[in-house]
């Protein structure tokens, strides 16, 4: 092993060659080179391997023989691959010369070929700063895609994890539970008066205060912990090695403290408290849904009563629809027989022109009792039943039997319904869905179903013989979500999809990441070439607005533009936004 030192900020160099007239041949063009190079050698596989292995190696670029007496050097590539960096430069230059050889080197992981009896001091230089441009290349890559990995695992606001990373660590948690009788908690947490900060000072002061909550929580717990925020003021938390009663409520009282300090915005003091419900696991199962719900039931509990901090036991029962799912299915039944199941639509617009793309309708219902059912909580109740069939018909023809009455008076807006993806699975629902919008005098280009990314890519074959079914029929397929999961760019080629809805986590901060703005842009010329359709969901103010169609992206929908509405309000506020500066949001 031979080695210059190194002096300073200049590149490192390994040449891995056990001819030395070749070595000192390529060594001698490497310090002709205008940049400062430092060189270590390895005359054969061994020494090589050594050197690579070595305690902090680090290498900017490797040539590499294959021919070694002691062994081929293409096996080397994995090592330095793992040792060094993956992203490395590794320059064959071999005196076989052979086409496929070359070929294959590039396969195996090679980033230039060069042959020795050609080889001159203008390759070696192209072939450094090619390298040094392509490792650029792929570490930038790498960060973008670890980026966009964190962020569709994470709450764009607070940084903790979302609730898709949530279930999936608890989901391992209640595997090791069953498996070796791993004891730990999930608390579901729900902030109090949090409205009226929201409601009284806005969002940006509702924004600080769960801001500054979600990074108490995550400072004061162990790293073995997870606190994530599922949505709204609702977070949840698994608490690892618990095992008592007394333990859990003595870390419930302790997170209930933090929550309680005042939280400074501005020159005001907000103050919040927080309501906790908890679930022991294995005591109250352990399966994930059971673990949580018994965990959101005593939350309620704790909502309603004089503890804030709760203990799930199977004597525990909440009050309302949500905990009866067998009762909860009779009333909804009973609901579809009264025609009592509704929809809000809500407009999706040309943010240029102001110009109604479409609607999105929206399930609603109220059980008997007057309490609304979350949206959510009804879809996977529904799901999860063999009321899924009858209940997505009954909702498919009323939307449509409403469509078709305002159809001719919405300026050729379309319409969209959200599916399950378990009714795709069903070939006798795909034959008769072209059938059941005729009946009602609606044109099927003018109807969209929108699918959320998981589920497309959940039985990506199936999806993609259903959706070209679906083309063919001139129905519509939206990709709602977009960017929330791990749909590969590689699906938007395959599957004739219609349109993209980009996930409202991305836009919501849209105006100060130069990472989303980025990522807009990218999906705009995407789609563009593509042939697709972009709307940007959860645009709430006009900056977002103008940035938006700057950008290139000029379809959206979201609170600032309007809010969900009864289908009585609709063709009112049709004429009402008609007769307004149609580019403008509306902030009523």
């Amino acid at each position: 092993m031979k080695g210059f030192p190194k002096t300073g900020n200049e590149l490192s160099a390994l040449i891995v060659d056990d001819d030395d007239v070749d070595r000192e041949r390529l060594i001698r063009m490497l310090r002709r080179c205008p940049r400062d190079i430092s060189i270590v050698e390895a005359a054969s596989h061994a020494e090589a391997m050594t050197l690579i292995r070595m305690p902090a190696s680090h290498f900017d670029i490797v040539f590499l023989d294959f021919g070694l007496q002691d062994g081929d050097g293409r096996d080397l590539i994995p090592a330095i691959r793992d040792e060094i960096d993956p992203d490395c430069p590794i320059v064959a230059v071999t005196g076989n010369s052979n086409e496929q050889i070359a070929v294959d080197s590039i396969k195996s992981g090679m980033t230039e070929f060069l042959a020795k009896r050609q080889l001159s001091q203008e390759q070696v230089l192209a072939s450094i700063e090619e390298g040094i441009a392509w490792r650029k290349y792929r570490q930038e890559l790498r960060r973008a895609e670890e980026e966009l990995t964190h962020r569709s695992l994470h709450d764009p606001l607070t940084d903790l994890p979302n609730r898709t990373l949530f279930f999936d660590r608890l989901g391992q948690c209640c595997a090791r539970a069953r498996r070796h009788g791993d004891a730990f908690a999930v608390l579901m947490l729900d902030l109090d008066r949090f409205k009226e900060i929201n409601d009284s000072l806005g969002h940006a002061a509702g924004d600080l205060t769960l801001t500054v909550i979600a990074q108490r929580l995550r400072s004061h717990l162990r790293e073995v912990d997870t606190v994530a925020r599922l949505g709204g003021d609702e977070f949840a938390v698994i608490l690892q090695a618990i095992d008592s009663t007394e333990l859990a409520l003595k870390m419930g009282q302790k997170l209930t403290d933090l929550i309680e300090q005042p939280v400074a915005c501005g020159n005001r003091m907000l103050n919040v408290g927080g309501s906790i419900g908890i679930a022991l696991c294995p005591e109250m199962g352990t399966e994930p849904q059971t673990l949580l719900s018994a965990a959101d039931d005593a939350m309620y509990l704790a909502k309603r009563g004089i503890d804030k901090v709760v203990i799930a036991t199977d004597s525990q029962a909440r009050p309302g629809p949500s905990l009866d799912r067998k009762g909860m299915l009779e009333e909804l039944e009973s609901a579809m027989s009264r025609d009592a199941v509704d929809w809000h639509w809500q407009p999706k617009i040309d943010l240029r022109s102001g110009r109604v793309l479409g609607f999105e309708v929206l399930v609603r219902w109220r059980h008997p009792t007057g309490a609304p059912v979350p949206a959510d909580q009804l879809i996977h109740t529904v799901e999860q039943s063999p009321l899924l069939e009858s209940f997505t018909n009954h909702c498919l023809n009323k939307v449509l039997r409403q469509f078709a009455q305002i159809q001719d008076r919405i300026d050729k807006a379309s319409i969209a319904v959200n599916i399950s993806a378990r009714m795709l699975e069903r070939a006798k629902f795909i034959d008769s869905l072209p059938e059941l919008i005729a009946r009602h005098g609606v044109e099927p280009r003018r109807v969209t179903l929108e699918l959320t990314e998981t589920a497309l890519i959940a039985n990506p074959a199936q999806a993609q013989r259903v959706i070209e079914r679906l083309r063919k029929n001139g129905i519509g397929l939206s990709i709602d979500d977009f960017g929330s999961g791990f749909t590969s760019f590689g699906y938007l080629r395959e599957f004739a999809i219609s349109e993209i809805k980009i996930d409202r986590s991305f836009i919501s901060r849209f105006t100060e990441s130069r990472f989303d703005q980025s990522l807009v842009n990218s999906l705009v010329v995407l789609c563009e070439n593509l042939g697709i359709s972009l709307v940007a969901e959860g645009v709430e103010t006009p900056e977002t607005q103008q940035l938006l169609t700057t950008l290139g992206c000029n379809a959206g929908q979201g609170y600032g533009i309007c809010r969900p509405m009864p289908y009585e309000d609709v063709l009112p506020w049709m004429a009402q936004h008609t007769a307004t500066s149609a580019p403008c949001l509306n902030r009523a």
